[in-house]
């Protein structure tokens, strides 16, 4: 039973060995953590480093020198650890064992060596002591075949190296390759250009550069971007790329720009741009556009701002589009006639023959408008409507107002009209103003006349 003990306490103790010299490497080569190993030291613990004078014995001088290693070793990777354990008398266990240390890349260091190591362990009080270290590497001396120089290390050291930089290169190789698959699947166009005084020439494009210019990634490539931007930009929108290109001075410049361009096949493209003076060297500044398609937006926009000035009943211009229009513009026309139109007996109408009919008549009066005065007509009320005209003469204004109310009259339509024509001193308000009244004194005239044949019948 006693022998069953011992040979238990020893194989346990053999595997403590083991791992006490696994951990004890670990924690010198790859954390350098010096206290933990002077932790184990025995009083009478010895030293054998792999160095030429690294020999020490007695534990103040052995933990001295470990102290002094602390925050100077080099970090390294530890592998292919192998270990044999002896016990070499009562208590006394020897460790030998081997392996791999490369250095960590965080070294900047390319080292990989075969180290050997011998422990010595004594337990006392069932607690273990190291008693010795003995550290060696087998290309410290040369082989028989080196001449001058331990070339073997040298060897292993350069393989070593050049497995680190092939594992380098592989990974640069799947980041570009990440990189380049992102670059080429943005829905983005991006593109770098060079500047060279006031000349411009591309340097890189991805595939939505080509592809929203609807062209081959070859035909992208040899176009003319001398301007800074592709031709098939709108002209009056290139002026604005160029000014907003002459703004970026130094590296960090950023600007955007709107713009449009017609495609190949035609089709108008708006684009919103960032643009980033990114670099500048003896060749010139490198600038990098990144542009998005904002087309639909654009037209979603077109849609919503012509639903908020179109009224819905007649598709005129609506109130709001005139307001607009009264707030924003004043006195700057050279010539301007407003023709106010007012229904006569629109209520009269919808009381008697519902209000279907009466928007049947106001969509009638839209349409006897759009024939003389098509994207000038405006519906400001229930029954009101303005013309806003500043491309016609006196004359063919005057006709165009008399052609409308003359083909109304033939449609059953009865209206009242005013008109105000200016080729000087022109005025929205004062013109609106004008024609209000003329139309009230109008539409007045026409009850008056209609009372009084009521009562001649």
């Amino acid at each position: 039973m006693s022998n069953t003990t011992n040979n238990s306490t020893t194989e346990i103790r053999k595997e403590k060995a083991k791992e006490l010299t696994s951990y004890l490497l670990h924690k010198h080569y790859c954390e350098n953590d010096e206290e933990v190993l002077i932790d184990y030291f025995d009083q009478g613990f010895s030293w054998f480093g792999a160095g030429e004078e690294e020999y020490a014995v007695g534990y103040e001088k052995a933990a001295n020198i470990f102290r002094q290693f602390s925050e100077n070793v080099i970090k390294y990777n530890i592998t292919d650890e192998e270990y044999n354990v002896i016990e070499a008398a009562p208590d006394v266990y020897v460790c030998t064992g081997r392996a791999w240390l490369t250095t960590d890349s965080s070294a900047q260091t390319y080292l990989q060596v075969h180290q050997r190591i011998t422990a010595v362990f004594c337990w006392r009080q069932d607690k273990p002591f190291c008693c010795h270290i003995h550290i060696s590497n087998p290309y410290i001396e040369m082989s028989p075949d080196d001449i001058h120089f331990p070339a073997g290390l040298a060897r292993q050291s350069y393989q070593y190296m050049q497995q680190y930089i092939e594992a380098q290169k592989q990974q640069i190789e799947a980041q570009t390759a990440e990189l380049d698959s992102i670059y080429n699947t943005v829905p983005c166009a991006i593109i770098r250009i060079l500047r060279q005084g006031n000349r411009y020439s591309l340097l890189t494009f991805n595939r939505a550069t080509a592809e929203l210019l609807e062209k081959t990634k070859e035909a992208t490539g040899q176009a003319d971007w001398s301007s800074g931007f592709s031709r098939e930009v709108l002209e009056e929108d290139g002026i604005k790329i160029q000014e907003i290109l002459q703004s970026l001075k130094n590296p960090g410049d950023y600007a955007s720009v709107d713009y449009r361009l017609r495609t190949n096949s035609g089709k108008l493209v708006y684009l919103s741009s960032n643009n980033l003076l990114v670099s500048e060297n003896a060749n010139g500044q490198v600038i990098q556009r990144i542009a998005f398609d904002i087309t639909k937006q654009m037209e979603l926009q077109a849609i919503l701002e012509k639903k908020s000035f179109e009224d819905s009943l007649t598709g005129l211009f609506n109130r709001n589009k005139f307001n607009q229009l009264m707030n924003q513009a004043q006195d700057e026309f050279t010539q301007l006639g407003i023709a106010y139109f007012d229904i006569n007996g629109l209520k009269a109408v919808n009381d008697q023959a519902g209000h279907s009919a009466g928007d049947a008549l106001l969509r009638r009066v839209a349409f006897h408008l759009n024939k003389k005065f098509e994207h000038k007509s405006y519906r400001i009320g229930g029954d009101e409507f303005i013309v806003i005209d500043d491309s016609m003469d006196e004359t063919s204004f005057k006709n165009a107002v008399f052609f409308v109310h003359d083909e109304m009259k033939r449609d059953g339509i009865a209206i009242s009209i005013g008109f105000s024509w200016r080729s000087s001193n022109c005025s929205l308000k004062e013109q609106y103003d004008e024609s209000d009244k003329l139309m009230y004194k109008n539409k007045a005239e026409f009850y008056s006349q209609k009372s009084h044949d009521r009562r001649k019948r």
